[in-house]
């Protein structure tokens, strides 16, 4: 294998579609990150869907965390921090809060370690610094917050090279002990137009995403072999 680039940043995202942690560390089980999108809402106006930011980007005012030690029987309980500075665990006080900031009738629901979190497509998204700066670079931006793109792995390369990771496809990486399977493209809708700290909307972010690289952003991967990652980790990709 060859070593491609470091592990700069690690994020979790404890209920979906919400803005999650940044951890310096963390189990990666057979579904991914050990709790990512353990908790969520469905749309019961939406036939029963999952809640999304790209419907309600409101929901990127919360912040969700875990406040316990990780178990096999069970996820952590969460704790969320709403936009107006209220606080929730997972329960009556938080499911008519984002009910009310949806404007419509929501379903909570809650995995277990056995069922694994609700990702949309594969376990883990990867993202890279350089492809990151190039987006930056064509909106004419310093630089791009990578949460809005809520990659759970953020990559700095040995070489500035963007979209690099599309060779990535069909190979596999190794970060520590955890062995990843990349399978395809992460293809974007408006969810990254979301600053995650303003919620304000920047249409150019997914125009640009859609010129330059055919609506694709950083890639999905699958667990092959679970272990423990860390911030500044080596990461290899077979060759």
């Amino acid at each position: 294998m060859k070593q491609v680039g470091r592990l700069q940043s690690i994020f979790r995202h404890p209920v979906k579609a919400m803005r999650g942690e940044q951890l310096t560390q963390c189990q990666v089980d057979a579904f991914g990150l050990y709790g990512d999108r353990g908790y969520y809402f469905l749309d019961e106006s939406r036939n029963g869907k999952f809640l999304s930011a790209d419907v309600v980007p409101a929901l990127l005012g919360y912040t969700a965390t875990f406040t316990e030690e990780s178990t096999s029987q069970q996820y952590p309980e969460v704790y969320v921090v709403a936009k107006d500075g209220s606080t929730h665990t997972w329960g009556e006080s938080l499911f008519a809060h984002v009910a009310e900031t949806a404007k419509r009738t929501i379903q909570p629901g809650r995995s277990t370690p056995q069922e694994g979190g609700k990702n949309w497509e594969d376990h883990i998204l990867l993202v890279t610094d350089a492809s990151l700066r190039e987006i930056a670079r064509l909106i004419g931006e310093d630089e791009l917050d990578p949460r809005r793109f809520r990659g759970n792995l953020v990559v700095v390369l040995e070489d500035d090279e963007p979209f690099v990771e599309d060779h990535w496809i069909g190979k596999q990486i190794r970060i520590n002990d955890v062995v990843l399977q990349v399978n395809r493209h992460c293809e974007r809708c408006m969810y990254v137009n979301i600053d995650p700290d303003t919620l304000k909307m920047n249409p150019a972010v997914l125009k640009t995403c859609v010129k330059r690289h055919d609506n694709h952003f950083g890639v999905y991967a699958s667990v092959i072999t679970p272990g423990v990652l860390a911030e500044g980790d080596a990461v290899y990709v077979s060759e």
